[in-house]
């Protein structure tokens, strides 16, 4: 049976071993239930929220969370689809950062949201833009897979290369050098994505 997360992973392991800069990532969180009853529900709940991307601020302890439509306008309560914006915003980055949902694929027991880096939908000026610290080559998958009496939540990250050529300046670019290549050597993405895969699938501490 085909599989877009494994596809995803072993996409990852390609990457990691064929290049000698950090370019791709994986971060994960299982939850472990009793019954199959049980972890159909959790399934089911943990879709709905994944849809629902004003819940995600709830599971960050940094980042903040905004869905906005295709016309660049704020629509918090909105099932995301494809073609809507997720605005990102890391205290202390200096700017927020925008992604474009590309992709969402179900199946009977798994689901990936694919996001990938864009320009801001409310900046008309800079549509040409790429506003994130990542270039538009690069995607972020969040998947939701229910194997037997598993919960298993995936953020994996291909292609993952600091954009600093399509930026508006000097200082973003510095900026954008900065957050993805001292988030990597410092581990500050991989904590922040893994408190955040922890608190999606609602592990108890």
């Amino acid at each position: 049976m085909y599989s877009k997360i494994q596809n995803l992973l072993e996409q990852a392991a390609a990457q990691a071993e064929s290049s000698t800069a950090e370019v791709s990532s994986v971060t994960n969180a299982t939850r472990n239930c009793s019954t199959d009853i049980e972890a159909e529900n959790v399934f089911q709940r943990l879709k709905q929220k994944l849809f629902h991307i004003q819940q995600w601020n709830a599971e960050s302890n940094l980042s903040s969370f905004a869905l906005f439509d295709g016309s660049g306008y704020p629509e918090m309560e909105k099932i995301a689809a494809v073609g809507d914006f997720i605005r990102i915003t890391l205290p202390g980055s200096g700017k927020d950062d925008w992604v474009k949902i590309v992709e969402i694929f179900e199946a009977a027991d798994e689901i990936v949201l694919t996001v990938q880096p864009s320009h801001n939908p409310t900046d008309e000026e800079n549509e040409s833009t790429t506003s994130h610290f990542f270039t538009v080559d690069s995607t972020n998958n969040f998947c939701l897979q229910k194997n037997g009496l598993k919960l298993n939540f995936y953020v994996i990250g291909l292609g993952e290369k600091s954009n600093t050529e399509d930026t508006s300046g000097i200082v973003e670019t510095v900026r954008n050098f900065a957050t993805a290549n001292i988030g990597h050597f410092l581990g500050i993405q991989k904590a922040q994505w893994q408190h955040f895969c922890d608190n999606f699938v609602e592990i108890e501490n």
